[in-house]
């Protein structure tokens, strides 16, 4: 019994699926590279959020993550929680200013 088995190539290979999806993904990232310059209907609670972040509303945010994290760390007896606290700290003072400079940003 000898049946020959033929393979048809598929109409869309594989190749040109990836490439008409990096076209895609590209097209969809060009569309949204404008994101940043919206209207001004949202300008006012962006302010608001901005401000209690990078206020005295953030500093405390800050300051309590460390010391929670510091408190864990004593109860256990392991630095990691004194690390992690630092770290969301350094990320709740600094992450409002780096995401505004990224979204902003001009290339």
């Amino acid at each position: 019994m000898n049946t020959i088995v033929q393979h048809r190539s598929p109409l869309v290979s594989k190749r040109h699926l990836s490439v008409a999806l990096t076209l895609a993904a590209i097209a969809i990232l060009m569309s949204s590279a404008h994101a940043g310059v919206t209207g001004t209907e949202f300008q006012e609670t962006y302010d608001l959020i901005v401000g209690w972040a990078k206020g005295y509303l953030g500093k405390i945010f800050a300051i309590a993550a460390f010391l929670i994290g510091a408190g864990f760390s004593a109860a256990r007896q392991n630095p990691m929680p004194a690390i992690f606290g630092l770290v969301l700290a350094l990320i709740i003072g600094f992450g409002p200013s780096l995401i505004e400079s990224i979204l902003t940003a001009v290339v």
